[in-house]
């Protein structure tokens, strides 16, 4: 392959790299809402180990729900994910409205101040 044509692909392929990524940040940026249904059927809400595995459920699927943490090749967090995460955790915990979950959430919900 001639140096110019490597030139040429390597240059693409870094547009195409920083066009995707920008896609991402700017999904994460723009408020678009995602949804995930969450089953629990098979659990029996009161047992602790089954409210803990539908607390994991829930936790993963907003982990999904609110898009990629990082940008591809970078360490740095995206803007407002563990914002998005922790809202959408409350959301479910508060629609599901069930005593042993919400006491679960209060137990495993960080100190830190949210925004918003």
């Amino acid at each position: 392959m001639s140096r110019i044509l490597r030139f040429v692909v390597a240059a693409s392929a870094a547009v195409l790299l920083t066009a995707w990524q920008g896609a991402a940040l700017g999904d994460s940026l723009s408020g678009v809402t995602r949804s995930i249904s969450v089953q629990y059927s098979d659990l029996d809400l009161n047992r602790p180990a089954d409210v803990r595995i539908l607390y994991q459920r829930i936790t993963h699927a907003a982990g999904e729900a609110c898009g990629p943490k990082v940008l591809t090749g970078s360490q740095l967090p995206l803007p407002g994910w563990e914002d998005c995460v922790a809202h959408a955790i409350d959301a479910a915990v508060s629609r599901l409205d069930r005593p042993a979950l919400s006491a679960y959430h209060r137990e495993h919900v960080t100190d830190v101040p949210r925004k918003g």
